[in-house]
């Protein structure tokens, strides 16, 4: 059994740098197949699923494959606390759907089923990840170097999927509407998925950036682990949302003050290495930039996209409704209206997912409307136990590394309140999941995970 559980983390580890890959072949796959509809700009999911063209993805037809490879897995370890975990969370989803039923008369176990395993894909993450950071043979400290070359090469190929299209002109625009299109998120399907990854993942690689011991800082190790974040920062100015952009100027922002701090006390590396990544983030932006204008001409540079968002962001922002948070009030009143019309057996279960046309994309909210209070306990209690023991111990245990993860688990909880779509996504949530571990494998002894 040992050789089988050996040979299943390999399969975790590579599954790291997998991940990107795949979702850029299942952005592939729906460009090829929107094409054939409406332009690949201007079909959505809804448009083409009418249209009979779309059910399902590859991509989460492998990711529900990696679940049940997940489950096994804690099955062959027996982790109880993973085991009494799952449990609550299975008995949450089965009363949403007989309370949906009581309400509705019916139920969509399509929908329900599909949006719960996301969810549950994630926790399990969480679950099989711990895992293998407690039974890595490697020193506490040579696990979080082995992390960071894997988190440094997600960010490198996640960003590879957005620069090549850019510079090819091939893929999706961020936004396709009445103000034009604007934005870069090359084969990406899910913008905001690919921005919720990519927000996750900055912050570590930031963090790993000046944290690089002076000793082991060599040209090449200083090349490598530069690219992913300056690469993250130009993919980000690219994407030009406002979640993007935010995410992109206050991460970069909270690391360049730490350094000046630490500057002001005396000690001028950490301050060297802000510099030395912010010449290479412009050459490697250069590069792009010229490649872009050389093979597509003028108009397609990197300023000229950014220039071109934020012109349709202040467009948005001067008609109603233009927020942050546009049109995702609408849905929590319709949703939150349903909530409070089926009563108490709803308010204690939830409404279900196959009740509603929509989703709120606001992830506490879809919890705790669409799962009720047993529900939103049962769901979240992970998430919210290891977050409380990462803050109880994150100041006993205080380096730049620790300051990374609390940036990348601060902003992204406050995405999930505002307009966060994490959660329920096999992208940004598997990276969500996956930093909370690695959150408390920093502030912790590697043997109580």
């Amino acid at each position: 059994m040992q050789k089988s559980l050996k040979g299943l983390e390999k399969f975790f580890w590579l599954y790291l740098l997998f991940n990107p890959i795949l979702d850029i072949v299942n952005g592939l796959y729906i460009w090829m197949l929107t094409r054939g509809y409406a332009g690949m700009e201007a079909v959505n999911y809804r448009e083409l699923t009418n249209a009979g063209g779309l059910t399902t993805t590859p991509a989460l037809v492998v990711r529900m494959l990696v679940l049940l490879i997940m489950v096994i897995y804690i099955l062959l370890l027996r982790d109880k606390s993973a085991i009494l975990t799952a449990l609550p969370m299975g008995a949450a989803w089965a009363l949403s759907v007989l309370s949906e039923f009581l309400w509705v008369g019916g139920i969509n176990l399509s929908l329900d089923v599909t949006f719960f395993a996301r969810f549950a894909y994630n926790v399990a993450v969480a679950m099989v990840y711990r895992n293998l950071f407690l039974r890595s043979e490697l020193s506490k400290d040579r696990l979080i170097e082995k992390i960071h070359a894997y988190v440094n090469g997600m960010t490198i190929v996640f960003s590879l999927g957005i620069l090549i299209p850019y510079v090819l002109r091939v893929g999706y625009s961020t936004y396709y509407d009445r103000f034009g299109a604007r934005g870069v998120r090359g084969f990406y399907y899910s913008g905001n998925d690919i921005t919720g990854a990519l927000m996750i993942l900055l912050p570590l690689a930031l963090a790993y950036f000046l944290f690089i011991p002076r000793a082991n800082f060599t040209r090449s190790r200083m090349i490598f682990y530069s690219l992913g974040p300056s690469m993250s920062i130009i993919c980000l100015m690219l994407i030009g949302t406002k979640t993007a952009l935010l995410a992109m100027v206050g991460e970069s922002a909270v690391m360049v003050l730490y350094a000046i701090v630490i500057a002001i006390r005396g000690n001028r590396e950490l301050l060297r290495r802000v510099a030395i990544l912010a010449v290479i983030t412009v050459i490697v932006g250069l590069f792009f930039n010229t490649l872009s204008v050389l093979l597509n001409g003028a108009g397609r540079g990197l300023m000229d996209m950014l220039e071109a968002s934020i012109g349709g962001m202040i467009d948005q922002a001067d008609e109603p409704g233009g927020s942050l948070t546009a049109g995702r009030f609408n849905k929590l009143a319709e949703t939150f209206a349903d909530f409070k019309a089926a009563g108490p057996i709803a308010w204690a279960f939830g409404v279900g997912r196959g009740s509603q046309g929509h989703i709120i994309e606001m992830d506490l909210f879809d919890v705790g409307l669409l799962y009720g209070l047993f529900g939103f306990i049962a769901m979240t209690q992970m998430y919210i136990r290891y977050g409380i023991e990462f803050l109880i111990r994150m100041a006993r245990n205080f380096n730049v590394l620790v300051l990374g993860a609390f940036i990348s688990l601060g902003i992204t909880v406050g995405y999930l309140a505002i307009a966060g779509h994490i959660l329920f996504t096999v992208t940004s949530g598997f990276f969500f999941a996956f930093v909370l571990v690695y959150a408390r494998l920093l502030t912790t002894d590697k043997d109580k995970l």
